[in-house]
């Protein structure tokens, strides 16, 4: 419709890149505003793809969007979109590749896989397409190992130093490699940019690494060990080094415990038992000695929908037996995601919001993928 004084532009074209720029930063962050916006037309997308505008939208809105879920379980989908069509990612987009490559984490836009033999890393960006392949760390040689590779775990991190995924689609990454053998952790460094991997550095350790993923604190990498122990490598000295967890925690199945950050920003760890949940930060105590210190405790119950808490116990001594399990969590947030009998829910600490986000008959590791979608297609779009 015209304006009849003709003063204002006949149609969104007629607007200045700035005035568009400051109407998308209005957006919400929704999984698939920013890329359903952006199919428009080709000005918009290059508007919206712009790396300063995915930042300025990311210091705006602060927390991103989950956009999927990840698992390497045989029993639920490897691939959970976030919302149902057409607001959800591309189903071809972010469908994981062959079934013999294994997720190990995801971080700073990135996904980490490892071939079932564990002789290759894949280093993918479902925002992208890009796949990069880096062969495993000498270091991690079956011969030391009675003929097999010893309990490893990996991760993807930017090189660049981004605290966020708005800024490293393509951006050089590291991979730190650890692994556990004969009481030993063991930890090396791949840099895309050299394309190979630094010196291996070694530590004494309890127990052996185990399968769930690392979490960042700051500039340290954590990982938790099969029992009652955290895995700690400085990425700044390459220190490696393990830290017992709270005494009070050594009694809870450990997949029920997870490393996460503290709401200072420091280190701290989430503990649940049945639907009491514990939260936990290190800090310095009054002798100047760090320690565990236990900030809140929340009967979960409390937000859940009644059914849940209802469902009686099976077997509370085995994993399939207890009412909860946490299956995965949010590094930069106060998120974490719930197994319970009536599906899986994502749980808010800081609001206590609970959200059911997709059925699931089984526990199973989940690895949420989050980031502001800005590049590709969505499912249901023409």
């Amino acid at each position: 419709m015209m304006d009849p004084s003709g003063l204002l532009p006949a149609s969104s074209s007629q607007l200045p890149d700035d005035l568009l720029i400051e109407i998308f930063l209005c957006l919400p962050a929704h999984p698939t505003c920013l890329i359903r916006t952006s199919l428009v037309c080709k000005r918009w997308h290059c508007l919206i793809k712009n790396r300063q505008f995915v930042s300025r939208f990311r210091m705006l809105h602060q927390k991103l969007p989950v956009l999927c879920f990840f698992s390497n379980s045989t029993s639920i989908p490897r691939f959970i979109p976030t919302g149902d069509p057409p607001n959800c990612v591309s189903t071809a987009a972010f469908s994981l590749p062959d079934p013999c490559w294994q997720v190990l984490g995801c971080r700073h836009s990135l996904v980490l896989l490892v071939s079932s033999t564990w002789t290759q890393l894949q280093v993918w960006n479902p925002m992208t397409g890009s796949r990069q392949y880096v062969p495993a760390t000498p270091d991690a040689d079956r011969r030391f190992n009675h003929g097999i590779v010893p309990e490893s775990q990996a991760t993807v991190l930017c090189a660049a130093g981004h605290k966020d995924s708005g800024d490293c689609h393509s951006c050089p990454f590291l991979v730190v490699w650890v692994f556990t053998c004969t009481r030993y952790a063991y930890a090396c460094r791949y840099s895309s940019e050299s394309s190979s991997w630094h010196q291996m550095v070694s530590s004494p350790t309890p127990s052996d690494i185990d399968s769930r993923p690392s979490v960042l604190v700051g500039n340290i990498l954590y990982w938790p060990l099969k029992s009652k122990y955290i895995l700690a490598f400085e990425l700044d000295t390459r220190k490696l080094y393990h830290i017992e967890c709270p005494e009070d925690t050594h009694s809870v199945y450990r997949r029920n415990v997870h490393i996460m950050k503290a709401e200072d920003g420091g280190l701290g760890l989430v503990a649940l038992t049945e639907f009491n949940l514990r939260l936990w930060a290190r800090e310095t105590g009054p002798e100047g000695v760090m320690e565990w210190v236990l900030r809140r405790t929340i009967q979960l119950d409390a937000f859940l929908p009644p059914n849940v808490s209802s469902v009686p116990l099976v077997n509370n001594h085995s994993a399939s037996g207890r009412p909860v399990r946490i299956l995965g969590l949010i590094e930069d947030d106060d998120m974490f995601f719930m197994w319970t009998r009536e599906g899986v829910f994502a749980v808010e600490l800081k609001s206590m919001r609970c959200n059911k986000v997709f059925e699931a008959q089984v526990p199973a590791t989940i690895f949420p993928y989050t980031g502001f979608y800005t590049t590709g297609d969505v499912d249901g779009a023409r």
